[in-house]
């Protein structure tokens, strides 16, 4: 709900505030005194493209200011989603500047238009004459007809359609990597069977390099080893000799000195690990080496270090370039299989979305013509008895019209008058009388999750006697739980209203001013007295009736 609207210099207005109650709030006035400023006030301060045609001549900068409460889910999730703390009010202001620069503030934080432009799509129902209309998109029209199926239907439509579009995803992604894979198979299979015969493995160039490293050097191992094993072992000279000579020369005495018996330890310790190096030294020394096995070793190392810089990878990498090659040709030999089985899984999935698809065809016809029928008598009322109504489904089977929504186009057509042909809505019906359209899907329960503000700017235009008070009765209907801001310039329509607010143009020191003024009760009889004609004595009376009707109403 809508509780207060200030603003400040904005067209004729100079300074206003208004308060505002729960119900249905009348905006009334002679014509030309401005009372258009006020819708386009309220499209400005939720969110509307700013003009600078709305800053008043001679000011800085126009102002309006508006607090909303409201307990929707979707606008607390919106602020969440903001980081705007989520109060009981909500403070929304707009200035814009007169070269046409504005900005936007929600709650005391600077926040960009289009913040206020969502939460007026969620708060604000905006019917003007001159306005865009939300009554004349598809999604809005399909979702007129869609409100009154079973939620079911369409959550299958939108599942199966979320299958055949995953099944879609895969294939595609299946023909993507075949196309990739078939131009670089041939280089990929040499590449792959050259690495395959270098055999890398982990290790395995440090393994290599040793072998080669021991072939090359066989004759300079083999006499180290040789004259290794005759200094530590051969003759009494050896090293083994003389460290059992000095191991028995401090044998017998050890016992008399912790040095002594330190010493033997160690002596012990090293003919111990001389008797290991000799096993080792005899391996080095019977050792023999096959020119052609050093060969084999050296080419292979070579490869492999080839391979290493012709990739820019090491050991490692050229294995993981082995594996990922191995398994893209082991998809490519078995990618005719699994093109085969996603074809499959895709045909039954375009299979189960044209049963659901052609179910909610069939249901959205019907609840199509169900709505026309109910809209008949609501439109009689409304002074639209000319105008015929057909909800016209058009449905597309072919695979690029499918959505999650479905494959039909739905609109709703008109025609002015019997006989004449069927046109699309727009092109039919004009400003007042799509608002008193607005009025009949309302009075048959049409609208759906409805913003909980409405403004209807000039929804009475071209009507009157009573038709004007079915207007202002299915208005005042409207008002039990929605807050309604009807321009209007029609008693019967004011008299239905909770409140009403005058909107006056005058001139002051050479300035033309427009005022907004609530009325109380005296001050509407007045009002409503104006708007019959003028304020005698017979049209004050005939208010006064009018105004006891309108109670009647609202009771």
């Amino acid at each position: 709900m809508l509780t207060e609207l200030s603003v400040r210099q904005f067209a004729l207005i100079e300074e206003v505030s208004l308060h505002f109650s729960p119900g249905m709030t009348a905006f009334t006035g002679e014509t030309g005194a401005g009372k258009s400023i006020l819708v386009d006030a309220l499209g400005a301060v939720f969110g509307a493209r700013a003009s600078s045609d709305w800053v008043r001549h001679g000011a800085e900068k126009a102002e309006i200011s508006a607090v909303v409460e409201s307990d929707d889910a979707r606008l607390t999730a919106l602020l969440q989603e903001q980081d705007i703390d989520v109060e009981e009010q909500l403070f929304l202001r707009r200035t814009i500047t007169a070269d046409g620069r504005s900005k936007a503030y929600v709650n005391g934080t600077p926040m960009p238009a289009k913040l206020l432009q969502q939460i007026g799509e969620i708060c604000l129902d905006l019917h003007g004459q001159h306005e865009h209309q939300a009554l004349l998109q598809p999604d809005f029209q399909r979702g007129l007809v869609d409100a009154r199926l079973a939620k079911g239907l369409i959550n299958q439509v939108a599942e199966a359609y979320e299958v055949l579009k995953s099944a879609r995803r895969a294939l595609v992604e299946l023909k993507d990597e075949q196309s990739d894979s078939q131009q670089q198979e041939a280089w990929m299979r040499d590449e792959l069977k050259r690495l395959q015969m270098l055999e890398p493995a982990e290790g395995v160039i440090e393994q290599l390099t040793n072998e080669v490293e021991a072939g090359r050097h066989a004759s300079q191992i083999q006499q180290g080893a040789a004259e290794a094993l005759s200094l530590l072992d051969d003759d009494d000279g050896s090293a083994r000799s003389q460290l059992a000579r000095a191991t028995h020369a401090v044998e017998h005495v050890s016992g008399y000195h912790e040095s002594l018996r330190e010493a033997l330890d160690l002596m012990v310790q090293m003919d111990a690990l001389a008797g290991e190096v000799e096993p080792l030294l005899r391996h080095a020394l019977d050792a023999t080496f096959d020119g052609v096995q050093l060969q084999v070793a050296e080419d292979r190392l070579m490869g492999l270090h080839e391979a290493m810089r012709r990739h820019s990878t090491d050991e490692a990498g050229l294995l993981g370039l082995m594996q990922s090659w191995e398994e893209k040709v082991s998809r490519l030999e078995t990618s005719g299989w699994d093109e085969e089985k996603l074809r499959a899984l895709q045909d039954a999935a375009e299979a189960e979305y044209r049963v659901v698809a052609t179910a909610l065809s069939m249901a959205r016809r019907d609840a199509g013509e169900s709505l026309a029928k109910e809209l008949r008598p609501f439109l009689d009322r409304l002074g639209l008895a000319g105008m015929q109504i057909e909800v016209v489904v058009d449905s597309n089977d072919e695979a690029d019209g499918w959505k999650s929504s479905g494959w039909d186009q739905i609109q709703i057509m008109a025609s002015s008058n019997p006989g004449e042909p069927f046109r699309p809505l727009a092109a039919i019906a004009s400003g007042g009388e799509l608002s008193r359209f607005v009025l009949a899907l309302k009075g048959c329960g049409a609208l759906v999750n409805a913003p909980r503000i409405a403004v209807f700017d000039e929804v009475d235009v071209g009507i009157g006697g009573e038709t004007a008070w079915c207007v202002g009765e299915l208005l005042a209907a409207m008002s039990r739980d929605r807050q309604l801001f009807v321009v209007s310039h029609l008693p019967q329509v004011a008299a239905c209203a909770d409140q009403q607010v005058c909107i006056r143009k005058g001139v002051e020191g050479a300035r033309t001013l427009t005022r907004l003024e609530k009325l109380s009760e005296q001050m509407r009889r007045e009002e409503i007295a104006r708007m019959l004609g003028g304020a005698s004595e017979e049209s004050l009376q005939h208010a006064g009736k009018m105004l006891k009707r309108g109670a009647e109403v609202l009771v």
